[in-house]
């Protein structure tokens, strides 16, 4: 059965069966997903399961809904996938999902004031940086780890190419620069 991970200020703070045809998403009491944040619409958004889709729609929120740092109405969800509703952040497990056993990741500062410093990656989704300035988010969905760009001015990169708002798959040693800080992904 499909999921989402739902966490705010990066604690994972539900985990909701995705169990019926639609499932409603918003504000108010009797939305089947409530998100208590006044930057949720009251009726936010939907998530209908089709066969194996589960397709997300936004229903005319206030604030909008996000997909890996694109503002969507309508999209078919895949594994993985982290949706920005207000504060919250949802990150969608399809039900095929085949989640090998937890790896322990990990970053490690390679340059500046906290070099050498290492910041484990155990919960499923983790953002790292400074909103407006650049910030970026590890998500571990599948068994495997990704990393996208999700906010501010200053680029990102990851082995020397440009990191935007797609996800991207971490292997371990991969280089990551945001915003001049140099940091290393490992597997533990």
């Amino acid at each position: 059965m499909a999921k989402l991970f739902i966490s705010s200020d990066d604690v994972l703070i539900k985990e909701v069966e995705l169990n019926q045809e639609r499932m409603t998403i918003g504000r108010r009491a009797h939305n089947n997903i409530v998100l208590d944040h006044r930057s949720v619409s009251g009726e936010h958004a939907t998530i209908t399961l089709l066969l194996d889709d589960a397709v997300l729609e936004d229903v005319g929120s206030t604030n909008g809904t996000v997909i890996h740092g694109q503002k969507v109405f309508r999209h078919k969800l895949g594994d993985g996938d982290l949706v920005t509703i207000g504060t919250f952040v949802l990150r969608f497990v399809a039900a095929h999902s085949k989640e090998r056993p937890r790896q322990n990741g990990r970053i490690e500062v390679l340059n500046g004031a906290h070099v050498g410093k290492s910041m484990s990656l155990a919960k499923p989704l983790t953002t790292i940086g400074k909103p407006g300035v650049a910030v970026m988010a590890i998500a571990f969905a599948g068994g495997r780890y990704s990393v996208s760009r999700i906010d501010g001015e200053n680029p990102a990169w990851i082995n020397g190419k440009a990191l935007d708002a797609a996800a991207r798959i971490l292997d371990d040693g991969d280089q990551i620069n945001l915003a001049g800080t140099k940091m290393a992904f490992h597997i533990n």
